[in-house]
């Protein structure tokens, strides 16, 4: 994966967040876009889908492709996951387990989001 490690930290911030309450990130009134702005903000860091693909089980290649056919959520309920949920909280431990691969302590990690989380609301 060819994120940086702050891109990472960040997600995994805006994920757990994401994940212990659904909902907070929807945008009230937009009709336009009904998605929330965390999956905007996945969206943006993982342009080419690897993220999210490797997640879902399969390559990115062919997660691009569904995606031209397919809303996210379906794909995901192809793959196994039942909401939105279940795929942030896979996403979550995917992104822990790359921090750790990346030399971060469980207890860095922890930190970090702690310290971080009080700037997010």
């Amino acid at each position: 994966m060819r994120m940086s490690t702050k891109t990472l930290a960040s997600l995994l911030l805006v994920t757990a967040v994401a994940a212990a309450v659904p909902g907070i990130s929807r945008i009230p009134g937009s009709k336009r876009r009904q998605e929330s702005q965390f999956d905007r903000l996945l969206q943006r860091h993982d342009r080419k889908g690897e993220l999210r693909a490797d997640v879902l089980g399969i390559d990115a290649q062919a997660f691009r492709t569904l995606q031209k056919k397919l809303t996210f959520e379906e794909i995901a309920k192809k793959r196994g996951f039942g909401n939105a949920r279940a795929f942030r909280m896979a996403l979550l431990g995917k992104l822990k387990n790359e921090l750790h691969q990346r030399g971060w302590t469980t207890h860095r990690i922890e930190q970090y989001m702690t310290m971080r989380s009080g700037r997010i609301g």
